[in-house]
């Protein structure tokens, strides 16, 4: 195994005495290790969208359409716990009609990337689905290669933040390669 901290004092050791011994130590965790440095094969990806989710970007397909054989799973999640929530604070009425608006607004965005999924050659699935959005993201991960998500998933409001807290969690619990878009 390479020892990056020894080529990095070899490379610089007449420059700045000691003071990369000090940078090494304090950025050890920054380094790649052999195996992390290895390109994993990718053969499915799960594409996690749901209202909060802008269109994913022409950058995002130019990168699926680099894995050509992987299969896309394409999910529309729709949070259970909002639906259930509806309908014991308002009433089953309002909860069927937001159920209702929810499947439009997902049949409407898994229509647009399954077009361009289509367009692009790719290989995918679609699905729209009730789940509690974080639970759902984490464990179906474990079964694909990739996951693609946007940064606001599961969030309506990013004023303070870059990445919604949702996807900060799925990010830090997700064990596999994660694309935030």
């Amino acid at each position: 195994m390479v020892n990056f901290g020894e080529l990095i004092l070899r490379k610089f050791q007449n420059i700045a005495g000691s003071r990369y011994e000090e940078i090494i130590k304090a950025y050890q965790e920054f380094f790649l290790t052999e195996e992390e440095m290895k390109i994993p094969v990718i053969s499915s990806i799960l594409l996690a969208i749901d209202r909060f989710s802008p269109e994913p970007p022409e950058e995002l397909y130019e990168v699926l359409v680099s894995y050509p054989s992987a299969m896309v799973r394409v999910v529309y999640v729709i949070d259970m716990a909002l639906c259930t929530l509806i309908r014991e604070t308002l009433s089953e009425e309002e909860a069927r009609k937001f159920r209702e608006r929810e499947e439009a607004l997902g049949r409407e965005a898994l229509g647009k990337v399954s077009r361009k999924l289509h367009e692009l050659g790719m290989d995918f699935t679609i699905e729209l689905i009730f789940e509690e959005k974080a639970l759902f993201v984490e464990e179906s991960a474990k079964e694909h290669d990739l996951l693609a998500i946007s940064r606001h998933f599961g969030s309506e409001s990013l004023k303070t933040h870059n990445i919604s807290p949702l996807v900060f969690r799925i990010v830090q619990r997700v064990e596999k390669p994660v694309i935030v878009y």
